[in-house]
């Protein structure tokens, strides 16, 4: 084989090396770019939707609460007019809706529960492989390590984000964040080992960036997150929607409870005619 063969493969390999390394850093810096985002969203649609259960949940609870009774009682009447017993009523009546009021009870019971976080003991092995991912993590993205504001930025925003996902034992985050580092010098390795690990690790990259979209727009399209963007157009317009809403299900609830009271009410005169 020639000489400048030779030199030509080199620089060829050198070249394919150089683009490849490029490409993992900048898909690299995709795959952060779309973490952040993500849990961004994640934090606005939670404070969302806290603050919608805050206002507005309680209501809707309500509201199924007595129109739950209003069909208990409308079934008690029918009954009654056809000259059902007593206790067949009250057992019609519960089995006709024992689901709806399980549903309901259920409601309630979270509305006045605080959630507690649940802390599942990982095995030995797994718990030494999140402690290795959050080291490592730790280490790469540190901000005094940055070359520039950007890339400062970019750390101060990943380090809380790397440090939730520790305490809440996301391995998937540290995972995805941990990929786009190859071990180049090992002396063991041909050149085409090295650069089949590299294509490995770009492919890694894509498939990680792609799930974070995917992800992304699922969150963009669920209902909290349309909901979320419904209220703030509408306050740009000047208009407090949740408190419209709150309102309009105050009155509904108001004019339910009049029809479940005046259910009641025939229910107890035919009861002792």
């Amino acid at each position: 084989m020639k000489p400048a063969a030779l030199v030509h493969i080199n620089t060829n390999d050198q070249k394919e090396t150089a683009r490849l390394l490029e490409a993992i850093e900048a898909k690299q810096e995709q795959v952060e770019e779309l973490t952040i985002a993500i849990e961004t969203l994640k934090s606005e649609v939670t404070l969302f939707e806290r603050r919608y259960n805050a206002h507005i949940s309680r209501y809707y609870l309500e509201l199924d609460k007595v129109e739950l009774e209003m069909k208990e009682y409308r079934l008690r009447l029918q009954l009654r007019r056809e000259n059902v017993s007593e206790e067949e009523i009250e057992a019609r009546v519960e089995s006709c809706f024992r689901t709806s009021r399980a549903r309901v009870d259920a409601y309630e019971e979270a509305e006045e529960s605080e959630p507690t976080p649940q802390e599942d003991k990982l095995p030995d092995t797994k718990a030494k492989h999140l402690q290795d991912l959050y080291r490592k993590l730790a280490k790469r993205y540190h901000p005094d390590k940055a070359v520039n504001p950007k890339e400062e930025e970019r750390r101060d925003q990943l380090m809380p984000l790397i440090n939730r996902a520790y305490n809440e034992q996301d391995v998937e985050t540290l995972e995805r964040l941990s990929l786009g580092e190859t071990e180049l010098h090992a002396s063991e390795k041909t050149v085409v080992e090295k650069r089949a690990a590299l294509q490995a690790e770009l492919r890694s990259l894509n498939r990680a960036a792609s799930q974070l979209q995917l992800e992304i727009n699922r969150l963009k399209t669920g209902r909290s997150y349309q909901l979320k963007q419904q209220v703030e157009s509408a306050k740009k317009t000047g208009t407090d929607l949740l408190t419209a809403l709150a309102k309009d299900l105050e009155r509904k609830i108001k004019a339910s409870r009049g029809q479940l009271a005046r259910l009641i009410n025939i229910w107890h005169r035919s009861h002792s005619a």
